[in-house]
């Protein structure tokens, strides 16, 4: 698989971008561990909407959407609804009603708004469970 086949996720940071995953060419979501992908879910994509899928323990969950216009909408349980958007250049936008506008990555490649639906859906969910549970621990 060449990187033209490919989607990249890049999160933005107080220290600049950083490349933490990918969307290969058969609509799988991976997580960039040790230079190396790791499945963390799929794509599923009809009619311009592209479903995102997250892996669990035992089987999958569908975590959201976007469309084919970039608007990101959440399934999720309390905080479901509007999450963000991608905007032309790749710059991927969170906010909503309720959050506060802010950029937060940028995707570059064919599935781009798919790619922008799985940092919201899927990477800075993860970021923040992670982030909660460092705090507990100390």
């Amino acid at each position: 698989m060449t990187t033209t086949d490919r989607t990249d996720i890049y999160r933005q940071r107080s220290s600049g971008e950083e490349k933490i995953g990918f969307i290969d060419a058969t609509g799988v979501i991976q997580r960039l561990r040790w230079e190396q992908g790791f499945p963390i879910g799929r794509v599923e994509e009809k009619d311009g909407l592209y479903r995102i899928w997250r892996k669990t323990r035992y089987d999958e969950k569908e975590v959201g959407t976007a469309t084919a216009d970039g608007l990101i909408r959440s399934h999720g349980l309390f905080e479901g609804g509007d999450l963000g958007w991608l905007e032309p250049d790749g710059v991927v936008i969170q906010g909503g009603l309720i959050l506060a506008e802010e950029e937060v990555g940028r995707v570059a490649g064919p599935q781009r708004e798919a790619a922008a639906a799985a940092l919201l859906l899927i990477f800075l969910p993860e970021e923040e469970e992670a982030s909660r549970e460092m705090k507990r621990r100390e």
